[in-house]
């Protein structure tokens, strides 16, 4: 019980009309459709200023120690840098706020274990679906392969591409609008990022068709990882490793990217609904359906927590 005793007559009669009329305001669409519009600009600024505005940092530190490590780890010094500054000077919010919080270290790092191995499990399923559809062959082990060397420049940039889109994108439009807008704009955007990823002569109605494909089943999967836990390690390790065993281990192109000289040679043939085409498995239909099915276990999984709490 509170102890503490105040005199209604005080109390200025305005108080509850404007409270009222605060709350009627902020219920109205156009007010809804004004917040939802300022936090996805405020998500576009967020996201080119992290992408190119560390570009001058990216490329000096890539000049003096030139390998993909350094160059991803460069970004996620960047894009933590810009999170803090952000959080600290603008929105009052601390890294722990957008998701880098955990009980403890250890704790983050089982959440980032456990999502190395739906990452990478996922992308085995998906080759040996590919594969007894004879879309997958493959041709060879390379006795001088470049995986070790990619996967800490790898879960580097993981971690940044999460701390953007879902630390902040995500977070950002969710507060002005709801969950479920915040998904579906936040995974279109991480889309939308990886159109520089094509070379010439792809044609435009591909690269949109790959960038949403993209969006749809990644974005959608790493949006579920991250609400099950409110924290970015679960989604950030399934990132991770989904690139590095699509990639370095099964020699698929990742976004329409080579990672190097893989652990297994191989080939895909087929229509491109099937393969992804030049952009690789993340274009492909059984991808797409791999991915959905997971997600919406992971969201059935938090349904139910929450539920029991």
């Amino acid at each position: 019980m509170n102890s503490l005793k105040f005199d209604q007559s005080k109390v200025p009669l305005t108080s509850e009309p404007n409270s009222q009329a605060q709350a009627l305001t902020e219920t109205k669409p156009d007010f809804r459709t004004k917040r939802l519009a300022l936090a996805i600009a405020k998500s576009l600024i967020f996201l080119f200023v992290a992408i190119y505005g560390g570009q001058p940092l990216i490329e000096a530190v890539s000049q003096m120690l030139p390998y993909i490590t350094t160059q991803f780890t460069a970004y996620l010094i960047w894009g933590l840098l810009l999170l803090w500054l952000v959080g600290r000077f603008i929105e009052k919010r601390t890294l722990s706020d957008y998701g880098l919080g955990a009980k403890s270290f250890w704790a983050g790092l089982i959440e980032f274990y456990d999502g190395s191995l739906i990452g990478s499990l996922m992308v085995t399923t998906v080759t040996i679906i590919l594969a007894a559809l004879g879309c997958y062959e493959a041709l060879g082990i390379s006795t001088h392969c470049q995986l070790l060397e990619f996967v800490p420049g790898l879960i580097a940039a993981a971690i940044f591409e999460e701390i953007l889109f879902r630390g902040y994108v995500l977070q950002t439009i969710e507060r002005a609008s709801n969950t479920k807008i915040a998904v579906i704009a936040s995974s279109l955007l991480f889309g939308a990022a990886h159109f520089n990823n094509f070379q010439q002569g792809v044609p435009l109605f591909d690269q949109i068709v790959s960038c949403t494909a993209l969006g749809l089943d990644a974005g959608l999967l790493f949006c579920a990882a991250y609400l099950y836990t409110r924290r970015l390690w679960l989604a950030a390790g399934l990132h991770a490793f989904w690139n590095i065993f699509e990639g370095p281990v099964f020699g698929t192109p990742v976004s329409g990217m080579h990672m190097g000289e893989p652990l297994i040679f191989s080939g895909l043939n087929g229509p491109p609904w099937l393969t992804g085409g030049v952009f690789g498995p993340e274009a492909s239909i059984v991808e797409l359906l791999v991915c959905l099915l997971l997600a919406w276990t992971i969201w059935q999984r938090k349904v139910a927590a929450d539920r029991v709490s």
